[in-house]
């Protein structure tokens, strides 16, 4: 098997493959989680949005992954109790029916750590914090949710496979079974070889496989395009931005709170800094900058739900745009399901590709293909922890 593309999706194959003993290939133009796989929220959760738009079974089914996480994973993941703050006394009736059901589906968490508290915030608490001071909120709930660090995390899956290691390479070409190029016309119904440059010495390589799989993330409608001439959209793509203030003195806990625009807006103290952030805007490529407006609408938000803190004075020492690949469909890309896809690409027999999916879901989807595409069930997949930061062993990566 040979994966396109070592994001969280490829690299968590990469390991459900080698867990059966299939031999595997890892690809990627860059490095390892070095796409949108590092421009995640940074949560394993289970959605408490999804409240709203009604997606309980994807809800829980991320509820259930994040204890897995933690099992898998326990040095890149965390537990925080995050507070969303609330208006009215209805909303706050709203907030803790809604929060109480995601606790109690979400009950199983693994190293919960004994001094963080959940359900009603203490009112001295909740006017401690610089958050609460001189704007719309009276009080706050607290829920759990699992914090990583998405990039690590994926370099751990991947370390964790016997893939072979090809980053920083770019496919240039493809050939069908009967050795026909893809700058001519690809007939044959398997692709049978690529050939790899590599964008650091300009080398090239070509590599064959029985079967491709295709986990490109926001990139795959214009990789299709530009290999194959494929003509078909399978995404949209939703972006939300990241910016990352130095920290704020008794700002302790996450926020997370709903805008009037059912946009959802966080605040997250970590790693020294304090992250601000919002979803969703639609976006039409895989990269993409923080637009003027995008950061514009950002300090809008916090200057209206937070007014004692000065955000315009605040020094921002890092931004990024994170996107996200939805599965395509008609309505605004807020109201799309984060659920995933496995499609057999129809012109080539061999070839899968994946279409959406997130961070907290990609080891159990991929646990699934990788069943299906070997027979095998593996419940080594769920409980074997991940090996930690070394890159996979291959001549490519040495």
């Amino acid at each position: 098997m040979a994966i396109v593309g070592a994001g969280i999706h490829g690299a968590a194959l990469a390991r459900e493959l080698s867990l059966r003993g299939v031999s595997c290939a890892l690809i990627d133009v860059g490095e390892v989680g070095g796409g949108t796989s590092q421009w995640s929220t940074k949560l394993l959760h289970g959605g408490i949005r999804y409240l709203r738009t009604g997606d309980v079974a994807q809800m829980r089914a991320g509820l259930r992954e994040r204890a897995t996480w933690m099992r898998l994973a326990p040095w890149r993941c965390w537990w925080e109790a995050f507070w969303m703050p609330h208006r009215t006394r209805v909303e706050g009736v709203t907030h803790r029916l809604g929060i109480g059901l995601y606790d109690r589906w979400g009950r199983e968490r693994p190293g919960w750590p004994r001094d963080l508290r959940l359900g009603r915030v203490p009112d001295e608490l909740f006017r401690a914090d610089p958050r609460s001071k001189d704007g719309p909120f009276r009080a706050a709930v607290a829920y759990a949710d699992l914090m990583t660090w998405d990039r690590e995390l994926t370099r751990d899956l991947a370390a964790s496979s016997h893939a072979l290691g090809y980053d920083f390479h770019e496919i240039t070409d493809w050939r069908d079974e009967t050795g026909e190029a893809a700058n001519g016309r690809l007939t044959a119904p398997h692709l049978v070889e690529a050939t790899l440059k590599d964008r650091r010495t300009g080398t090239t390589r070509t590599l064959q496989a029985t079967h491709w799989v295709f986990a490109l993330g926001p990139w795959m409608d214009e990789a299709l395009s530009r290999w194959f001439d494929e003509p078909t959209p399978r995404l949209r793509l939703s972006a939300g931005i990241h910016l990352w203030f130095d920290p704020v003195e008794g700002c302790e806990r996450p926020w997370t709170v709903m805008r009037d625009s059912k946009r959802v807006l966080f605040l997250i103290p970590r790693d020294g800094y304090l992250q601000a952030g919002t979803t969703e805007r639609e976006v039409t490529r895989g990269a993409e900058p923080v637009t003027d407006a995008e950061r514009e609408d950002l300090y809008s938000g916090l200057e209206q739900l937070f007014p004692a803190l000065p955000w315009r004075e605040m020094p921002v020492r890092h931004e990024e745009s994170g996107v996200r690949s939805l599965v395509r469909a008609e309505g605004a890309t807020l109201r799309l399901s984060r659920e995933a896809r496995l499609e057999r690409y129809p012109r080539f027999a061999n070839v899968r590709l994946i279409l959406g999916g997130k961070l907290t879901t990609a080891r159990h989807l991929m646990d699934r293909l990788a069943t299906e595409l070997t027979g095998q069930f593996c419940p080594a997949s769920r409980t074997v922890q991940l090996k930690q930061g070394a890159p996979v062993e291959s001549a490519a990566w040495h």
